[in-house]
């Protein structure tokens, strides 16, 4: 019996992996996206400041030195933002899609300032 039950787990487990790397395989785009940056300092952002690109538009409408906050049309593709602190950390925004209402977009440094906010963008 104890032959069966691990032939049994081997066929499972066989099939599973299989079933995992065709999915794996078909969630692949077929072509990598080729992501575009752009960059904001804190010099050049000033409430207000606008940032934009063929399929994306943003404003930066805060700036609170460890926080600032914005909201940014996307057109096409997807957008999202990589804050950088003072301290050496980031933190990384989720990837947005393009819809007609504006995303609010943000980024903070908890005990630290920010020193550069980096857009990218893919299709």
């Amino acid at each position: 019996m104890r032959g069966c039950i691990a032939r049994k787990i081997a066929t499972l487990g066989l099939a599973t992996a299989a079933a995992l790397g065709a999915l794996g395989a078909t969630t692949q785009p077929a072509a990598a996206a080729a992501i575009q940056d752009q960059t904001v300092t804190p010099g050049t952002a000033a409430a207000g400041n606008t940032i934009a690109a063929e399929a994306y538009r943003c404003a930066i409408t805060a700036d609170y030195g460890w926080r600032w906050e914005g909201y940014c049309y996307v057109h096409s593709g997807q957008l999202r933002t990589i804050t950088y602190c003072a301290d050496g950390s980031h933190t990384t925004g989720l990837w947005i899609g393009a819809r007609p209402q504006a995303w609010s977009v943000w980024g903070k440094c908890p005990g630290s300032t920010w020193t550069k906010i980096v857009f990218q963008w893919r299709s």
